[in-house]
């Protein structure tokens, strides 16, 4: 991607995008942003919670992974349970990001993840120029914020949601890459079905579901162990060795996850594009995606104009973006979808709705830019 070209007359702005890596949900996002921002003329950086944590972190995310792949309840519970982790993060790390930023001259601090509030909101407090928004990805906070919720912190940052439930339509959108959506004529009879960025939830119990009815099925599996060919599945598979922090590159873009293609040979063929995340291009071809209700997964809807229909939510935050989604005529609960007998025409309405309100809900990013122009 070309540099932005800085000038006397029009100063780059610079917009520090802070987000998380454990889950793909706030990380994908603030990738999309960060390459969409560049697009009006707006430097976007992307900067990974984990990479401020201490080292034996990562062995720690594993394990808890691998363990909410096997038991979704744990999932669920340890979505109760969380807390403040800023007393963990490297302090001396933070005050050498305050400095790169300061240098940077960064004008707009962007928190995907609640996590970086503390140290976010003390950053902008102390800088007059500096402004900090808090981006959700869900149509309520999700549990990365709940232990903020009743600090000055919380109240410090100016909130937008991309789901506004008292709207008649998305609030926000992004547009991700250049191609416009696929027409659903011109989409196979095949359904995405994934668990998000941790392949978590009970997606693989609805394939029989959705063969059955006469579709094909492309699945993200959660582990190379699930790689079973099967007539009618594509098996995919995130590259488990990749991690979101280790580097995110010399302009701080980040880099998309690798995503793997199961041959008929067993054999997995790995696709790393920079420019939209490979699972979208997927999403844009498939006749509906079925889910848990992450906001990612929404995000993506939007811009691919692609149903979804959801599984089990694993808190209160995904089932709101389920009631959302489904109240705006974007998606449907998957096993009423299959029980009102699995039509194709049933998504077809969706995808109508879809394409006919993106072209009225705002670009995120070009409404960004504008706001920062407007100063």
């Amino acid at each position: 991607m070309a540099e932005i070209a800085e000038t006397a007359d029009t100063p780059v702005r610079e917009v520090a995008i802070l987000c998380s890596g454990v889950a793909l949900g706030v990380y994908l996002p603030g990738l999309e942003i960060a390459r969409r921002l560049r697009s009006h003329g707006v430097r976007g950086r992307v900067f990974v919670l984990e990479a401020f944590q201490p080292a034996d972190v990562e062995d720690a995310l594993i394990r808890a992974r691998e363990r909410h792949q096997r038991d979704f309840r744990a999932l669920r519970m340890s979505q109760q349970l969380v807390r403040d982790i800023s007393p963990t993060l490297d302090a001396a790390a933070l005050a050498a990001l305050a400095a790169r930023l300061d240098a940077a001259g960064t004008t707009h601090l962007l928190a995907l993840s609640g996590f970086w509030l503390p140290w976010a909101a003390a950053y902008a407090r102390e800088r007059a120029h500096c402004t900090l928004e808090a981006l959700h990805i869900d149509s309520v906070p999700s549990p990365s914020w709940l232990p903020y919720a009743q600090r000055p912190e919380f109240a410090q940052a100016a909130h937008r949601y991309f789901i506004d439930r008292a709207a008649p339509r998305a609030a926000f959108r992004l547009e991700i890459g250049e191609a416009a959506p696929v027409a659903h004529a011109q989409r196979p009879p095949e359904l995405l079905l994934h668990g998000g960025g941790w392949s978590v939830g009970t997606f693989a119990s609805a394939v029989d579901d959705v063969l059955a009815a006469g579709y094909r099925a492309s699945i993200v599996r959660g582990s190379a162990a699930d790689l079973q060919p099967r007539e009618g599945v594509r098996n995919l598979l995130l590259d488990p060795q990749w991690r979101a922090w280790r580097d995110t590159g010399p302009e701080q873009l980040g880099e998309f996850p690798r995503l793997g293609f199961a041959d008929a040979d067993g054999e997995l063929r790995y696709r790393q594009s920079d420019a939209v995340p490979d699972l979208f291009e997927i999403t844009r071809a498939s006749l509906a995606v079925v889910s848990k209700p992450g906001g990612s997964t929404l995000i993506d809807s939007m811009a691919a104009a692609t149903p979804v229909l959801f599984l089990a939510p694993s808190g209160k935050h995904e089932q709101a973006n389920a009631e959302a989604w489904i109240a705006l005529g974007y998606g449907a609960w998957f096993e009423q979808w299959r029980e009102d007998g699995a039509q194709r025409e049933a998504l077809e309405r969706m995808h109508a709705r879809l394409l006919r309100d993106r072209a009225q809900v705002p670009e995120y990013c070009r409404q960004l830019a504008a706001e920062l122009d407007a100063r």
